[in-house]
């Protein structure tokens, strides 16, 4: 699957996922998994409902809404990583885009950010402002 940037790296509220819902889903989709479009024997098979396009990358928790459906469980590990991985990076380039910046731990001595200047014989004194 590739990445696609998503405009809303807010959440969506989660509804609850109730039997009746998860059968309502199941017939929707006639049984067959979402993500690999293979059918699933529930039976013999463990599945879950999966959002298509994940709460956290602005989809939809609306059952009509074609974002939720059966999916098998083995797809679980490597979906959620990924619509992680999305997420993560959506909500850095919104923050990039208005102006966030992140600092990684305190500035380095002698950089601008520092309270000490270094001066070119290599001794460091109070910055003053």
């Amino acid at each position: 699957m590739a990445f696609r940037i998503c405009e809303d790296v807010g959440t969506t509220p989660r509804r609850k996922m109730t039997p009746r819902r998860a059968l309502k889903l199941w017939e929707m989709h006639k049984g067959i998994c979402v993500l690999c479009h293979q059918p699933i024997d529930g039976a013999r098979e463990d599945w879950f409902v999966e959002h298509i396009q994940a709460l956290e990358n602005g989809g939809s928790d609306e059952d009509e809404s074609g974002n939720l459906g059966p999916a098998h469980l083995w797809h679980k590990a490597a979906k959620d990583a990924q619509d992680h991985s999305l997420a993560a990076r959506s909500k850095r380039q919104k923050q990039r885009h208005i102006g966030i910046k992140q600092r990684k731990g305190p500035p380095m001595v002698g950089s601008k950010d520092s309270p000490w200047k270094r001066r070119m014989d290599g001794t460091l004194v109070r910055r003053s402002k």
